[in-house]
């Protein structure tokens, strides 16, 4: 790839186009003259002139094709770091061997909690895909600026390191998150990694284009990132494993409202098949969504003929993005009023259609999609530019028959939403996050250790299909982590929750692959394992909405595993 091509990856005059099927002729002819970089045997990115990106391009590309905006799932961090509440047992293993990948806001490589105890880093290597560089991208990738260890060895030398090295967090999310699986010890902090001895590779994420986030309403100065740059991210990690014959544990703490809820988008799946592998562990977080006023459910039963569905419009909202999810076998149809009573507009079940209604200074995009490869479900994508403010009302109809005609409808991440903008009926299920719907990733929800209660804001489940979602409960509430400037502080959120499993992930390797013991350990066995061992109420049914199949149990885990190897 040229430099010219390689220009049209990072430039905001190009739109990017996730494509999972590039081996069909007639997708290869149509982007033919455009940049296509090739992830693997399937998935492509596609870079193309942003004025070949219309107000319907959801119908235009394809309901998966268009990236999908991702959030930082880390809910807040104190000034100081909390008594540790992370007790482990794991027969005095360290995670030693294994390789723990973050895909997120980078690192504070500088921090003590990434060295070892001869000072060198326990960074294997760092892409910043925010730094250009003419020859120092990863091979295949041709974007951002790739460090080894030997590179970051050299920079610690110095006095002033960013000066060799200029990658470093500005957020400190994913700095908190490495430092919370495999963080060296520090008892002056009251702080220690989970699996202290495993070595970090880290990607840097760049921020989204501004086009796209024009066009799914994402609020300047909050964090946002690229599903595709996450994908080029996890296909690094699972690239650097294969380097260095290690194993890894991949954990991503950022995810998205506006999906299907069924684990099926193009990332999703294609993270759900590197889980898959010998040797790889995938985690997601499952989120903070609930109690956040964003999701509802209907189900129009017995002779009803339809739902209204209320939603609340803060005053001066810029704007609000909405998914409805209508669960097959039935088709619905929506009408929109607004706050005044005015009819604005009805959304047939009609597939690749794109209505547009200008309303003032009010734009509405709504692109009704059916047949999207989950069982026929019906998806419709609202977009509302300038909305007027007050109580609007969806009218959801189904059709008519004796099945339940069940549909959902999200609004985006509350961290994109304008403060104000809420369902009046809405309901705390089904507020996972993508990936995490998807069956083949270890979610990870959060609890608080202090209290033994869920925090009220983690994701709840079940996915649409009926899945069972999240798969396990894990401490992050007030975790002590490493952050910026050589602080340590306390954290929360989901994410915080999926960095503790993630290092308890290494010792889990460890045993199996390092040692030798199970050289065949992947997700789908993690998974396992970690819902056998898990501790749960007696008086609860699992798995269940709140806590998938119960708590995080390390003490418990070496002796599932051993009944699970008859040893």
């Amino acid at each position: 790839m040229n430099e010219a091509d390689r220009y049209k990856i990072t430039s905001e005059d190009y739109a990017d186009i996730i494509l999972d099927n590039w081996n069909d002729p007639e997708v290869m002819q149509k982007f033919a003259n455009d940049v296509v970089n090739k992830i693997n045997d399937n998935i492509a990115f596609a870079y193309i002139p942003i004025d070949r990106v219309p107000l319907s391009s959801f119908n235009q590309f394809g309901y998966y094709s268009i990236p999908g905006c991702f959030g930082l799932l880390g809910s807040d961090n104190g000034n100081e770091a909390a008594a540790n509440p992370m007790p482990y047992n794991l027969e005095e293993s360290s995670g030693k061997g294994v390789l723990i990948g973050f895909v997120d806001t980078g690192i504070d490589y500088r921090h003590p909690a990434f060295r070892k105890s001869d000072n060198t880093t326990k960074i294997i290597s760092i892409w910043d895909q925010n730094i250009k560089s003419l020859e120092r991208y990863p091979d295949g990738l041709y974007y951002g600026t790739e460090y080894n260890s030997e590179e970051i060895n050299f920079a610690l030398q110095k006095e002033d390191p960013l000066s060799v090295i200029p990658s470093t967090d500005d957020i400190g999310h994913g700095t908190m998150m490495a430092g919370i699986a495999c963080g060296t010890r520090n008892d002056e902090n009251n702080f220690r990694g989970i699996a202290p001895e495993a070595e970090l590779v880290i990607v840097k994420l760049k921020p989204a284009k501004q086009y796209l986030k024009e066009i799914l309403l994402i609020p300047d100065g909050i964090p946002c990132y690229q599903e595709n740059d996450i994908m080029a991210g996890v296909e690094y990690l699972n690239r650097i494993a294969a380097k260095h014959n290690k194993p890894i544990v991949i954990c991503l703490g950022v995810g998205n409202n506006i999906v299907d809820h069924a684990g099926l988008r193009i990332g999703s799946k294609f993270y759900a098949r590197i889980g898959e592998k010998p040797g790889c562990v995938f985690l997601a977080a499952a989120g903070n969504e609930a109690n956040r006023q964003n999701h509802y459910y209907g189900n129009i039963t017995g002779n009803s003929i339809s739902d209204f569905v209320e939603l609340q419009i803060a005053k001066e909202d810029p704007g609000f993005m909405i998914q409805f999810w209508g669960v097959s076998p039935n088709f619905f149809w929506i009408d929109i009023y607004l706050p005044s009573g005015e009819f604005l507009v009805r959304i047939p079940p009609i597939d690749g259609q794109t209505t547009i209604r200008q309303y003032d200074k009010m734009l509405v995009i709504a692109d009704s999609i059916v047949g999207i490869p989950s069982f026929h479900n019906q998806s419709i994508i609202f977009r509302v530019y300038k909305p007027v403010e007050g109580n609007w009302t969806f009218m959801v109809f189904g059709s008519m028959g004796d099945l339940p005609r069940e549909f959902h409808l999200w609004l985006t991440m509350h961290n994109y939403l304008h403060e104000g903008t809420y369902f009046l009926k809405p309901n705390i299920y089904t507020t996972i996050v993508g990936p995490g719907n998807n069956t083949g990733i270890i979610t990870v929800s959060c609890y608080n250790t202090s209290t033994g209660e869920l925090n009220d804001y983690s994701s709840r489940g079940f996915n649409v299909d009926e899945m069972p979602k999240p798969d396990i409960a894990a401490p992050g509430v007030n975790i002590p982590a490493p952050f910026l400037n050589n602080s340590y502080v306390s954290a929360s959120g989901s994410s915080i929750a999926a960095a503790f499993t993630a290092g308890v992930s290494a010792h889990v390797l460890q045993w199996g692959i390092v040692e030798g013991r199970a050289d065949f350990l992947n997700t789908p066995h993690v998974k396992h394992i970690f819902q056998l061992s898990a501790q749960r109420q007696k008086d609860m049914k699992y798995p269940n909405g709140d806590w998938g199949y119960g708590i995080l149990n390390p003490s418990g885990i070496i002796n599932t595993l051993k009944d699970f190897m008859n040893i």
